[in-house]
């Protein structure tokens, strides 16, 4: 049993937990180190309890992709662990860390989210930095080049918040509309086509959106009259348009 919980987040077969008190816990699959730790016989299988992530105080917010996770401190400063292959750790190398690390050059963050090998970050000042894998265009910097370190998401200003999702990330601005880049072979980015995006797109025909969640291959947005909207895959009806 785990208390004083103020925000979960869960992804694959990983689940953190993060507390009132600003710590954070983690349990599940740990076979990259996602976890933060080894397990008690020095493997990285699964822990079935929840278990303080190593050196993590005064965190307000956590997110966890396929194989790292990030926690964003009170501070504006962000730290992550886990599977850094393609630099979704953004401390400047790709080795995979068993404990947190700071994430280079961040600062003032106030939002952060996790795609599968890929990580946003929401600035104060309504700018989105990206870092990780890049080979669908997912880091909206106009390149399919990975980067170790974060870099900023071309074109993009006033957004209030961030989604990713597999090789694939959202913002929404203060406006109410919706930008999308990444992975689009399913229509998942809703600009009208199927071709992957290396920058923002606009989401066609959406405004005065307030809330967003990404799936594996569809997305959706709620609307201030509290209608819903959803693009992308639907061959199991999870655009649940009746088709």
């Amino acid at each position: 049993l785990i208390k004083n919980v103020k925000q979960t987040s869960s992804l694959f077969s990983t689940t953190l937990a993060l507390k009132t008190d600003g710590t954070v816990w983690g349990w599940g699959a740990n076979t990259s180190y996602q976890l933060g730790t080894k397990n008690f016989s020095g493997e990285f299988t699964g822990i079935n309890k929840p278990t303080p992530i190593n050196g993590l105080k005064g965190m307000i917010a956590v997110a966890t992709g396929l194989l790292h996770s990030l926690a964003l401190k009170s501070d504006g400063t962000v730290w992550a662990w886990g599977r850094n292959k393609s630099g979704q750790l953004g401390d400047g190398t790709n080795r995979n860390k068993n404990i947190p690390v700071q994430v280079s050059t961040l600062s003032d963050i106030t939002t952060i989210a996790v795609g599968r090998n890929h990580s946003l970050a929401l600035k104060s000042d309504g700018t989105v930095l990206a870092w990780g894998n890049n080979i669908v265009g997912q880091l909206g910097d106009g390149s399919n080049q990975n980067s170790n370190e974060p870099v900023e998401v071309t074109g993009l200003s006033n957004v209030i918040s961030i989604a990713a999702g597999v090789g694939k990330s959202f913002a929404l601005k203060s406006d109410g509309t919706l930008w999308a880049w990444g992975f689009n072979g399913n229509g998942q980015l809703g600009d009208g086509t199927n071709t992957n995006r290396s920058a923002p797109v606009q989401v066609s025909g959406l405004n005065d959106i307030i809330d967003i969640a990404i799936g594996r291959h569809h997305s959706l947005a709620l609307k201030s009259d509290g209608t819903i909207w959803a693009w992308g895959k639907n061959g199991s009806g999870q655009l649940g348009d009746g088709t």
